[in-house]
Formats: structure tokens, sequence, C-alpha cells
């Protein structure tokens, strides 16, 4: 039976599903059984016919865009463009590429759809953690096909709706509440949905919330973890692989095998990969998205471990040049979405400030979904050295830790540049940590940065998290100047 097609095997999976459908119902509006069956059954499609549905719902947004957001409204007249002159991926140059600085130098109403009331837009905001904090907001009218996604990359693994897991992440943000002049039938609506929402967390869900992992953390959520007994975890990446060197070092295993484990928020190098496989024992399910978006963008699946398969069905998605040209296949660019459910206020070809390729062949698992190559960290997160060189998240761990032998010496590190040709490599050191594993790292570090980079080891007992509740691997300091252009990898 191929894989997202498990909720409707057998009798047990017929009833597991309806289940799924008026839970779904309940909480979200008939929209959600609608929306999980559309997902499923596009995943097995030939690759043009899901550009074909990706499409029909890009001209359905531009259209809305040119209509009724004041933005594009001028933007579209700026150009000479009727509102149904676009309707394609490849129409989408002819639109700019759009920055968080560019949202925060306009006005939140610049971006909001006039036609719709105030109440379809859930506001919200980053983390910050790229240095420029964001507010925005998602439209309440696609949270049924955000929730069906979840359901519906869970199932690539063999996860069901009623599965229990473990969330290990910072504490979640406040959600702001409904806008005064929102509707009586909308707020019961609402409190209702939330009511049954929480109902269902408290079956399927354990939130740890996590700021560091020291040994008397590590040992507590060792125990909630036994006593919960998930069928698998999700946290940040840095955060599942801290956990898991830690209880390693401690001996704390589980005792019931787990069937996924879920990485998320940040980059999964090959160091961070190796200490949740070995600890957790089970496949790594990395998923990539932004919070900007709310759902899911794109998701590893079983055959393509390193790779992400980017669901048409939500996004549509370009890597493009420091020029804002197209990448080709295998070239290195920029990462940049179309969000193609948000009609409350569009993200429309937004730069994620990620950087990745698309591959060129298609994954052996029978998805047509494009894939993308490894996420390899934010521009913002890439080391530039004097030479011009950009060196990403990805590139740092498969350096120090695939092709050197470094790996058992190191618990975790950051690099952090501290000036144009300045670099600190901290080390919280592992059980085979001595000189010659400095000499060693110190020589590795020239050898990937040259000469011209004034680099140092140095081994500390902890390396505290951003007020984001992520760890990044390279640390850029305000003031270095890291530019975007020529992508050196």
């Amino acid at each position: 039976m191929p894989r997202g097609e498990l909720l409707h095997g057998g009798s047990e999976g017929t009833h597991s599903r309806s289940l799924v459908d008026r839970l779904g119902g309940w909480l979200l509006g008939r929209s959600f059984a609608q929306a999980l069956t559309d997902l499923e059954r596009a995943q097995w499609l030939p690759a043009a016919e899901l550009r074909r549905r990706s499409e029909v719902r890009l001209s359905s947004l531009l259209r809305h865009a040119a209509e009724n957001v004041s933005f594009y409204r001028a933007l579209y007249r700026r150009l000479g463009l009727r509102p149904s002159a676009l309707s394609t991926a490849d129409d989408l140059r002819a639109l700019p590429v759009m920055t968080k600085t560019a949202y925060r130098d306009g006005t939140a109403a610049e971006f909001e759809a006039e036609n719709l009331p105030a109440f379809r837009r859930q506001e919200r905001t980053t983390s910050g953690s790229t240095g420029q904090p964001l507010a925005f907001a998602i439209d309440r009218q696609a949270i049924p096909v955000v929730f069906a996604s979840h359901l519906f990359y869970d199932s690539w693994f063999d996860l069901g709706p009623f599965d229990r897991y473990v969330r290990i992440m910072s504490p979640p943000a406040v959600s702001a509440g409904l806008p005064p002049e929102t509707p009586l039938r909308f707020r019961l609506r609402q409190a209702v949905s939330a009511r049954l929402q929480r109902l269902y967390e408290a079956r399927t869900q354990l939130r740890l919330s996590v700021w560091e992992v020291d040994e008397a953390r590590a040992d507590e959520i060792w125990r909630r973890l036994e006593a919960f007994r998930p069928a698998y975890v999700m946290g940040y990446t840095s955060t599942l692989a801290e956990l898991a060197n830690v209880l390693s070092a401690r001996r704390r295993r589980l005792t019931r095998p787990l069937r996924a484990v879920v990485t998320i928020g940040e980059t999964l190098s090959p160091f961070r990969k190796r200490a949740i496989e070995d600890y957790f024992a089970a496949p790594i399910a990395n998923r990539y998205g932004l919070r900007e978006f709310g759902s899911w963008s794109a998701q590893s699946c079983a055959v393509s471990a390193d790779r992400f398969h980017v669901n048409t069905e939500l996004v549509v998605c370009e890597v493009v040049r420091a020029d804002g040209s197209p990448a080709r296949p295998g070239e290195i660019g920029r990462v940049v979405l179309t969000d193609l459910f948000n009609y409350a206020r569009p993200f429309i070809r937004y730069d994620t400030g990620d950087l990745a390729a698309f591959e060129p062949d298609t994954c052996a698992c029978g998805r047509a979904f494009p894939l993308l190559g490894p996420i390899e960290g934010r521009s913002t997160e890439c080391l530039r050295t004097p030479s011009g060189r950009m060196i990403a998240p990805i590139v740092l761990g498969h350096y120090l830790f695939v092709y050197s032998k470094n790996l058992d010496a190191v618990r975790h590190y950051q690099l952090i540049q501290s000036g144009p040709a300045e670099a600190r490599l901290l080390v919280v050191p592992g059980a085979g940590w001595d000189a010659a594993t400095v000499q060693r790292l110190q020589n590795d570090l020239v050898g990937l940065l040259g000469d011209d980079m004034r680099t140092t080891v140095e081994a500390v007992s902890e390396i505290p998290l951003e007020r984001s509740g992520k760890r990044p691997i390279i640390k850029v300091l305000p003031g270095t100047q890291v530019h975007a252009a020529g992508f050196v990898p």
C-alpha cells in the first residue's frame, strides 16, 4: 500500500479515517476532510498535473491580490498589467521578490485584502531569529488545509492522527484574540473549536517547553518520554541533537522505540543527524516551512532522507540567483515561496532567506513533487570569507564531521564570525577531546575558510540558545559584512 493512503487501508483504516473526518469537521469545518483527501490523492499525480493544479490556485490568488490588495493593485498599474494578466509560475517573474524588509517598510494595510473582514486575519509575529521580527497574518480560512497538511506529512512515516507524540521546543507564543467586530456566530464557532482542539491535544500531545538542555532537564524529559510512551517526537533540530547527546552520555535509553523523529526549524547537519539517529534509533522526518505560512512547505521522505519534497498543493517554490533570475537544477540559490492559501494578507514571492537547489531527478518513492536538495541554512547564517566564499552551515558540518574525524570529540558546536576576517569555533567537548583534536579542528578550519581568515577553537561548557529557542550552527555578529550575492558553497 503506498504511503499516504494508510488512513484508507482496511476496516480499521476506514474507521480511523471516519473519526479523523468527523473530528476535523468539528474542529475546522467541512473543508478539512476535502483538503486531506486532495493532498492524499495529489501526491501520486504526474508532475505536469501537479503543476496545473498549483497554477489554478496561483491564478486565483494573483487576481485576488491585484484587485483587493492595495500594494499589488498599485504594482500591477505601474507595470501596465490587467488583474488577470499573470497566472503561471513563470509569470511570477514579472513581480518583485519580497523580503522582510519590504514588508516592514510598508504599512500593514498595504498588504491586507480590503474585501475580507478583519476577523479572517489571525495576527502573528515571527521569532526574529534572523534579526528581523515581522508582524504578519494567517488566513483563518486556510487553517483546515494547514491542519490537513500536518496529518498528510505524518502519514508518510506511517504515523496516524491519534498517535501520541511529544513536542520539544521553546514555549509557544500567545495568539492574538479576535477583533471586537467579529460576528457572534464566528466567535461561538471559534470557542467550540478551541475547546475540542484542547481535548484532542490532551489525548495526543505532550508539550515540553525547553530553553536549555542541561543534565537535570534532559533527565526530566527522558522520564516524561518514558511515561508518555509516544510514537514520535518533534522539535528544533539543535534541541533534539543536544538532548540526544546528553542522554547518550548519561546512558538514559528509551525502553519503547519511536517510529519517527520530526526535526524542524534548523539545518539538519551531519553532526546533528548522527546524534539524533544514534540515540532515538528512528527515521528522521525533516520538515521545512515558515512561521509566516503556518504550514510546512516541504518534507523529506523515507526514500529521500536528505532531500525535500516541495508540496505544490500549498506553495509555489522558486530558487533564484542573487540577481533574481531562476537558478538551474543543482545550482544553489535563494528559496522564494508563494503561499497559495493566504488571501487575507498574501505572501507572493517571499524571500525565505534560505539557500537550496532544485534536484534534477525524481524520487523513487513515486511522488512527483519537486525535489529540493538539503536546505543549506539561511543566508544570514552563512559565513563569508575575505576572498568572497560563502560557507553554509551544512558545508561546515560536512567538512568538520564527515570528511574529518572530529565527531566523537565534539558534543555540539557553533562558529561565530566576529569580524570580516575573524571566526571562533565554540565547542562543548566530548569524551575524545584533547590537544590533538584542537589542532585538527584548527587545521580543518584553515583548510575550509582559507589563510586569510583568522580562526580560533575555544572549548566552552555550553552554547546558549538564541531568544527564538534555536541555536544556529553559524552565528554572524551584528556589523559583520555578509552579502547574499555570489553563492559559493
